[in-house]
């Protein structure tokens, strides 16, 4: 499960997360199990430690097992938080931007946080110049806010941002 000489924690975190994907236990490699460790590390240590000092794995393989559990509930929740937020700014924009409206154009806000013209220019959802003006009409609709970056603008999608940082 994890107990390496090195101490190195976060190898062993992959290599869970890299098994279960290799069993077809999950689809892509999502679990974020250091969130948990960090939020029950003294706990963490105290297994660590029994099974580095006298060998008692199981209450360290139920430890992160839990934690395999509990991060799969969280993630599951937020995914579907996720897709609910999509469903809700499609319907959003075709309320108040029908003219700009696509799937297309929504799942590129989805896709990262961040959005920039190259992307509609690169899914041929848009020339530079009328990417230019969706981007205007989402900004000033609340749905992105503009940041610039080095000598380029990028269009961060507030809500999944927000989301994703919970």
């Amino acid at each position: 499960m994890h107990p390496f000489k090195d101490g190195n924690g976060r190898t062993g975190r992959i290599l869970n997360v890299l098994f279960l994907s290799s069993q077809n236990l999950l689809d892509e490699p999502v679990l974020y199990l250091s969130k948990y460790i960090n939020e029950f590390k003294e706990e963490y240590y105290r297994l660590l430690r029994k099974v580095t000092e006298s060998s008692e794995w199981q209450n360290w393989i139920i430890y992160m097992l839990k934690a395999i559990e509990e991060t799969a509930k969280h993630t599951l929740n937020k995914v579907l938080r996720i897709i609910e937020l999509l469903e809700n700014t499609k319907e959003k924009i075709k309320s108040i931007l029908p003219d700009i409206y696509s799937y297309e154009l929504v799942e590129v806000l989805f896709t990262q946080i961040y959005s920039k013209y190259a992307f509609l220019e690169e899914c041929k959802i848009a020339s530079r110049n009328t990417a230019s003006k969706y981007f205007t009409e989402l900004v000033e609709s609340g749905i992105l806010e503009k940041e610039k970056v080095g000598n380029e603008f990028i269009f961060k999608n507030v809500a999944l941002y927000n989301l994703i940082k919970e």
